[in-house]
């Protein structure tokens, strides 16, 4: 479990971070199968993620004094994967804009849970009002891709 917060600030970063890539990606493989509305989609959520990870780093400077890397070579995730990864969810060879979009929204569940699950197990104060603060994020974009789904 995560009790320190210059640890929880550098998972959340690697976390955003890799979200970032892996909609990047989707909104690519999207704009490749032309399908503009889910490219814009993934274009937005790609945005939102490097909004957090600014968002992430600039807590790192005013609480720790100093912006750290993105990477720790022992972060174990709980499936070996960062939870908002949604490469790691998906194959991209032949994903439809549906899969795509399922794919993203099990990916923001899996970002809140995770966030939730440090808000509920942390003994850092500071950490768990930072999780919870996430977690509370993650579950917006996890109702604004429901929407996408119901509209299809």
């Amino acid at each position: 479990m995560i009790h320190d917060l210059e640890r929880f600030l550098r998972c959340a970063a690697m976390l955003e971070s890799d979200a970032a890539d892996g909609y990047d990606q989707l909104a690519k493989k999207m704009n490749e199968i032309g399908d503009d509305e889910v490219t814009a989609l993934f274009a937005k959520f790609g945005e939102f993620s490097r909004l957090h990870h600014k968002e992430v780093r600039e807590i790192q400077q005013r609480e720790l004094g100093k912006v750290f890397e993105d990477r720790l070579g022992d972060v174990l995730w709980p499936d070996q994967w960062s939870p908002e990864n949604p490469l790691a969810q998906a194959e991209l060879d032949g994903i439809t804009p549906k899969k795509a979009i399922e794919t993203a929204l099990e990916t923001e569940r899996r970002a809140c849970d995770f966030y939730s699950m440090i808000a509920g197990q942390t003994r850092s104060d500071r950490v768990q009002e930072l999780a919870q603060e996430f977690a509370e994020e993650e579950a917006e974009h996890v109702e604004h891709l429901e929407r996408w789904l119901g509209r299809l």
